[in-house]
């Protein structure tokens, strides 16, 4: 059990409940209803299992419940939607979209052009032969996007086209074989040309690693910049970022920091940064031990603090619910989702919720702007022409500042540290309140009551912690950095 830290003449807090937010938090608070608090998407797919209905009907009520973005695992992929020429199959895709729209959630399309699950018919009829490759995947994505137009809110529209090796494009993609990198720009334009509302997205995994020239990253980063410049309809990049424990002293594969700033610099160039097929995963085989789960919990609080605090980042999407149900066993890895087998909420559950509740941006940040400008222009190499969107995109930076963040809230009473002691204001003609110290997987530190607006917090080891106020009916609870 872990140990909890004791200060002279305080109470200990009681045993945490549930997920650990019971009895921090209020019970009718989900992921969905802070996401959408603070300005963005949180979401997790709708696998397989889903479509062919053989998943308990708890499954569903969490993923409506906690989520307000979706996307498929693979029923609106290429093999999906179009397994012979010509004959689309909108059957699963329409299940989804409507189960979407039931319950206000925006819809992610997943993916027009990429080179795996694309039919055998294509390469078989086709191969090379790059006049009749670009109809067949010119058609394809008129009729998928068409069919879902105005309500397919945005489009992988090119997915793992650069190679993991080196930065270079996939040779052996059969677009790429048949018709060249050219590929890529018309199915950007013909994609807009078909729904010129929804945001186009080029998506691809390792891109957490580094945006240095030698790194997937940085290569992606110089075409997007060639993209923009030729008009090409490009308006978010999305990092699939599936992240693995290596049981090292470095732990996980991949930097949040380094995701980041590859945010930073698209936000130059005007485009949006994603996370879409978020999860972090162990090893196949190895024991995970509880300090492995909360080290894994900071990891999701960390990827999801780069969509909360860049300007440019509104999507944080799992690609999964439960452990049980997961496509990590094909990769060799486990456990790497936010609810375990039985569908109970893991410390990464309590990560994100924590981190959600105590999130505020500061009292001059503008709302997060939902729709990036597009500057299209003109496309030379295609014949299909686009138009610009006259949006005007908010580019008001967020202060980062790792000091005490107040929640948005009606409450007159609020907190600051000084030293190594907690100083409680605004409390009136109280004299006193109850102070309680949790951690930021949501667990209970001590609970005290504050006597002359103080309390004493030495024995507190340095890191960042949450604390609530009461004091009678006014509540606060704010975000605490001891040092």
């Amino acid at each position: 059990m872990k140990k909890t830290h004791t200060l002279a003449g305080l109470v200990l807090g009681t045993a945490l409940l549930g997920a650990g937010l019971t009895s921090a938090f209020a019970a009718d608070e989900t992921l969905r209803s802070l996401a959408e608090k603070n300005g963005i998407y949180i979401g997790a797919i709708l696998n397989s299992q889903w479509f062919g209905g053989g998943l308990p009907g708890n499954y569903e009520q969490i993923h409506k419940q906690q989520f307000n973005i979706v996307v498929a695992e693979n029923e609106m992929k290429f093999d999906a939607t179009e397994p012979q020429e010509g004959r689309f199959n909108y059957g699963n895709g329409d299940k989804m979209v409507k189960y979407a729209k039931q319950n206000g959630m925006r819809v992610r399309g997943h993916a027009l052009a990429w080179h795996s699950q694309v039919p055998g018919w294509v390469e078989q009829k086709y191969g090379k032969n790059k006049k009749e490759l670009l109809r067949v995947l010119k058609n394809h994505i008129n009729n998928v996007v068409g069919h879902w137009k105005g309500q397919v809110d945005e489009w992988d529209v090119v997915n793992e086209a650069i190679s993991n090796n080196e930065p270079q494009w996939r040779g052996f993609s059969v677009w790429y074989q048949g018709i060249g990198p050219e590929f890529i720009d018309s199915a950007f334009v013909w994609a807009h040309a078909a729904d010129p509302k929804a945001e186009l997205c080029y998506n691809d995994y390792n891109l957490e690693q580094g945006i240095n020239p030698k790194a997937k990253a940085g290569f992606l980063l110089e075409q997007v910049k060639r993209w923009v410049k030729n008009g090409i309809p490009i308006h978010c990049v999305g990092s699939q970022t599936h992240v693995e424990d290596t049981t090292t002293d470095k732990h996980f594969i991949g930097s949040p920091d380094s995701l980041r700033s590859l945010a930073k610099e698209l936000a130059k160039l005007n485009v949006k940064l994603k996370i879409t097929e978020l999860d972090i995963g162990f090893k196949s085989g190895i024991n995970v031990s509880k300090s492995d789960l909360e080290r894994q919990g900071q990891t999701f609080r960390q990827y999801l603090d780069i969509i909360l605090e860049e300007p440019n980042a509104d999507t944080y999407l799992i690609w999964g619910v439960s452990d049980k149900w997961s496509w990590l066993g094909g990769l060799n890895r486990q456990k790497g989702l936010i609810y375990d087998d039985n569908l109970k909420p893991k410390p990464a559950f309590d990560s994100i919720m924590v981190r959600l509740q105590t999130f505020e941006p500061p009292k001059d940040t503008a709302k997060k702007d939902t729709i990036v400008k597009d500057t299209t222009k003109k496309d030379t190499t295609v014949k299909d022409t686009t138009k610009k969107d006259t949006t005007v995109k908010d580019t008001t930076k967020k202060d980062t500042t790792d000091a005490i963040a107040r929640i948005a809230s009606r409450a007159t009473v609020s907190a600051y540290v000084a030293g190594r002691t907690l100083f409680v204001t605004g409390l009136g003609s109280k004299t006193t309140a109850k102070v309680d110290l949790f951690d930021l997987q949501g667990r209970p530190v001590f609970s005290t009551q504050c006597e002359n607006a103080t309390v004493d917090l030495k024995n507190v080891p340095e890191g960042l912690y949450v604390v609530r106020i009461s004091a009678g009916s006014t509540k606060t609870v704010q975000r605490l950095s001891i040092k």
